[in-house]
């Protein structure tokens, strides 16, 4: 059943409107978001659609454009001032039925004064708004998610993958040939009898391919030396991350947005991120690049999201690059190493 509603002015808010409604589908499951042009079929009214939510409370989005007030109407003034406008005939029936009317401020939009709003709809000024900004979307949209939780509408609970088992290495595939007739041949290959050697003594083929698999258990060490688990799964040239609950005391970043939704019911003691991207190849040697959600220890959440790349070094024992948060818009440098 529907219990998010987005309400916007098609000629300036469209954009937005697209790109919140697939976020929140993500995130609450697309039976739960309500998006005129997808879900106003055969013959459902937006009236119809807030009533049958009633005893669910459900949250209305309003994104503010600048279009919202000052587009006009055909037949002269604003549209918002006429009684046909569909924004405002949305608007009236989700305040006469009882739903939650959260405004979204998009990029340099203010919220409207009460002057400037029709006299039927100046309780929007009552309402608590939020910014949904272009630049700072995924910030933005954190705060949304934290907002809606205190309406009592929280995500669906995170599809954590499960690893995917290690590919078999050279020396596994190799093993398994010594069955066949050849191989002794083939016996000669694993001792590198018959492979170049680096410059090391070293077989080429077998460093290569020790530096290619990347999957398995991978520890992230931090600047006070903490070791965090973390599972690498490849698959081709898919590549997926967990890692280990770790607590928000560790960062000052994670105390502080602990602090901060504290006051709005939400609990946050441990955090642990789940990402999935893909495996790429630069100058032989294996790149991650990934988004990534952070959640509680107990799957609530995502409660920020952002991006990881690493490189791996020619040895194969250590990845190295940088954690992106779109929460904080900042990076950190990050280090895993095969062994803690």
């Amino acid at each position: 059943m529907n219990r998010i509603f987005i309400s916007y002015r098609a000629s300036d808010g469209k954009k937005d409107a697209d790109r919140l409604c697939a976020d929140l589908s993500r995130l609450y499951g697309a039976d739960q978001v309500f998006f005129d042009k997808q879900d106003l079929r055969g013959g459902l009214s937006w009236r119809s659609a807030i009533v049958d939510t009633l005893g669910t409370q459900p949250v209305v989005l309003l994104l503010i454009t600048p279009d919202l007030l000052g587009m006009q109407h055909p037949e002269g003034g604003r549209r918002i001032d006429h009684e046909d406008d569909p924004i405002r005939g949305e608007l009236l029936t989700a305040q006469k039925h009882g739903a939650i009317i959260v405004p979204l401020l998009t990029e340099g939009v203010p919220m409207p004064t009460a002057a400037e709003l029709p006299d039927t709809l100046r309780f929007l000024r009552e309402s608590h708004a939020l910014k949904l900004r272009t630049e700072d979307w995924g910030n933005d949209l954190d705060r949304l998610v934290v907002d809606l939780r205190e309406h009592g509408i929280a995500p669906l609970k995170p599809q954590v993958p499960e690893p995917i088992a290690p590919r078999r290495t050279l020396a596994q595939r190799v093993q398994r040939g010594l069955t066949w007739v050849g191989g002794v041949f083939v016996a000669l290959l694993v001792l590198g009898l018959l492979l170049p050697e680096d410059e090391d003594g070293e077989p080429a083929a077998a460093v290569q391919t020790q530096v290619r698999d990347v999957s398995g258990v991978w520890w992230s060490i931090d600047g006070m030396n903490r070791p965090l688990r973390v599972q690498l799964a490849v698959n081709g040239t898919a590549v997926q991350l967990q890692t280990e609950p770790f607590p928000v005391d560790w960062y000052p970043a994670w105390q502080g947005y602990a602090q901060s939704v504290l006051s709005q019911g939400l609990v946050v003691r441990d955090v642990r991120y789940v990402g999935q991207g893909m495996l790429t190849d630069v100058m032989g040697l294996p790149r991650i690049e990934m988004p990534y959600q952070a959640y509680t220890g107990d799957g609530r959440g995502p409660l920020t999201t952002g991006s990881v790349v690493l490189q791996a070094r020619a040895d194969g024992q250590e990845l190295t690059g940088e954690l992106w948060s779109n929460g904080e818009q900042a990076a950190t440098p990050l280090r895993l190493v095969r062994t803690p």
